[in-house]
Formats: C-alpha cells, structure tokens, sequence
C-alpha cells in the first residue's frame, strides 16, 4: 500500500517524515515532488485567519460547560 506524506529533504540524503508510518524499519521506494515556500503556510498562521474570520462574523465559540453539557446529552442519547 502506498502513503503519501511530506516531510523535509536535509543534506541532500535524509528525509525526515512530518508522519510516522506503520510501517517499521524497511526498504522503501521514495518519489520527490518539492513543495514550493509558496503552497504551505504555517499552522499558527491558518489558525489566526480562520479566528479572524469568525470574529468577523461574530462566531462566539461555545464555552466548556457548553461542550461538555452537549457531549453528556449525546452520550446518554445512545442508551435510550
């Protein structure tokens, strides 16, 4: 089966995965497509144009008591 993960070059020889895979130590074929600077963008960065857009709409997110009321009433809706 084949997986597709990106991870970083390093001197030319080492790749080094964003990813374990399971697949333990083995010989492996490895295909390199570069990812150009331009196509990834930093995880913190995401994060922050995605909160500034719901603040924007005027998302409120729900508090904890809310998550762990709407969570506690699922739960409980499985056993009827």
């Amino acid at each position: 089966m084949p997986y597709v993960v990106t991870g970083t070059l390093s001197n030319g020889r080492r790749v080094e995965l964003d990813e374990a895979l399971p697949l333990g130590d083995a010989r492996v074929r490895v295909s390199i497509e570069p990812i150009t600077a331009s196509n990834v963008r930093p995880v913190r960065e995401v994060i922050a144009e995605i909160r500034q857009e719901q603040q924007a709409c005027g998302h409120v997110a729900p508090t904890r008591e809310e998550v762990d009321r709407y969570l506690a009433d699922e739960r409980a809706s499985w056993d009827r």
